[in-house]
């Protein structure tokens, strides 16, 4: 079993990437942090931290960061449970703060849709990305053979570094990772990390918008076009209030339309990061699902979306046994409410995918794909850094985590447990034709204390 999974892992890690890759919306400038026993000290020893009240705080309610002490409850309750967060930082005085008591960090590259067209181009696609805030500094952050869409009198694909503005603002995020197995003390309790993972500290600065210019709209078909694939990341950021969220639904999937209209084989990708506003965020999901055929999704995440949807069943299999077969069973109840075409949930050791038929590719070229993206995030995790196709082969040497393998075998088991036909060599294949839809359980790779979470 293992042997033929290697196999498919070398065979693709030869494939170079090629097509016109589009991302859009959500690029930043990341200030990471890597969280140690001195650094994490120092937040309860700081005169601005009030010990007594982060203990009566539950971050699982923080959504939205005011206070010094909103922010050491949700790295305490992320170290403790290697949960990954993603929390608002709406107070900018903690800025200044934040870089008092971590002065060792790095910059780099933030937000999905600036990582995807960076990693895209060091893969060797032809990488366009469209940003509504394009700083120096922001640019200079981008791979050279990066290009944005612009608009003067017509629509133009140019270097990125040849469209910077230098009115606009910066959007940064702070991005605090452990590894597993580390050890803190936080008011005198300490906390050892059960996985590696992170917490991210959101910024939104002025003119920063998940969405077209009324410029460019104009110039979606022309633009769509020249593209194979979009990967659209921002959508979290519609706002709440139901006037204007409805506005902007409407604007932005419009938008995706006129991307489609002179390209009926451009395919987009949804990747899900939550919002604050429940009600909100099933209006966002329901619009989005309506245009974008895949949705991108993980262990943690999947449990919000099913409670939001009311299946609180198949979220709290999730909580009480997290497994490749509770995990389709959450994703097959997303798939009938929503209507995505494909769903993909990526967990530590292996991915669970579902595609409903009829299906552009074949599953296994779906398989191809996952065991080439594990490949990647292996070096990306055992190097920092974005990875040059040059380098993916080795991954062909990284051997596939036994979890995965563990969670192919568990789930065909429990699949025919349940009265489902799954062939004989679903353990080999990681493929089950289920009549209306495929679900796929491939194994990936984990890295063992990870230079970089991925």
């Amino acid at each position: 079993m293992q042997v033929i999974w290697q196999q498919r892992v070398e065979e693709v890690a030869q494939e170079r990437l090629a097509g016109n890759i589009f991302a859009a919306f959500n690029t930043n400038v990341d200030v990471v942090v890597h969280l140690t026993e001195e650094n994490v000290q120092g937040l309860s020893n700081d005169p601005q931290v009030c010990l007594s009240t982060v203990r009566e705080l539950n971050a699982e309610e923080i959504w939205e960061v005011e206070t010094e002490n909103d922010f050491v409850a949700v790295i305490r309750d992320a170290l403790g449970q290697g949960k990954s967060f993603y929390v608002i930082l709406n107070n900018m005085d903690l800025l200044d703060w934040l870089e008092e008591k971590f002065p060792v960090r790095n910059e780099s590259m933030g937000g999905q849709a600036g990582i995807i067209a960076n990693q895209m181009a060091a893969l060797g696609a032809n990488s366009i990305v469209y940003t509504s805030l394009l700083s120096p500094k922001q640019g200079s952050m981008f791979f050279p053979q990066v290009k944005v869409p612009v608009v003067s009198d017509k629509l133009q694909v140019k270097n990125v570094m040849d469209s910077v503005r230098t009115q606009d603002h910066i959007k940064v995020n702070w991005i605090f990772e452990y590894g597993k197995g580390e050890q803190f003390e936080i008011d005198g309790q300490v906390i050892r990390t059960p996985r590696a993972n992170r917490v991210i500290l959101a910024t939104r600065p002025e003119g920063v918008v998940m969405g077209f210019s009324e410029e460019m709209r104009d110039h979606l078909p022309e633009l769509g076009q020249q593209l194979d694939v979009a990967f659209m990341a921002g959508f979290h950021y519609a706002p709440t209030q139901v006037d204007e969220l409805q506005s902007y639904l409407e604007y932005s999937m419009d938008c995706i339309r006129r991307l489609k209209e002179n390209n009926k084989k451009l395919r987009f990708h949804f990747e899900y990061v939550p919002m604050n506003d429940t009600t909100a965020e099933r209006a966002m999901l329901t619009a989005v699902a309506e245009e974008i055929q895949s949705f991108g999704i993980n262990e943690n995440e999947i449990k919000r979306v099913l409670r939001i949807l009311g299946f609180e069943r198949e979220c709290s299999a999730i909580e009480e046994h997290e497994r490749a077969y509770c995990l389709y069973e959450g994703a097959r109840c997303i798939m009938e409410a929503l209507g995505f075409q494909r769903i993909q949930i990526h967990n530590l050791g292996y991915y669970v995918v579902l595609l409903k038929k009829p299906y552009d590719v074949s599953p296994e070229h779906v398989r191809s794909a996952c065991l080439y993206a594990s490949s990647v995030n292996a070096i990306k995790a055992k190097y920092g850094g974005y990875v040059p196709f040059d380098r993916v082969q080795e991954a062909a040497s990284i051997k596939l985590s036994d979890i995965g393998m563990e969670q192919v075998k568990g789930f065909a088991e429990e699949m025919r447990q349940a009265g489902w036909d799954i062939p004989a060599d679903f353990e080999q294949e990681g493929i089950a034709d289920l009549g209306d839809h495929y679900v796929l359980v491939v194994p990936a790779h984990v890295i063992p204390n990870p230079v970089s979470t991925v």
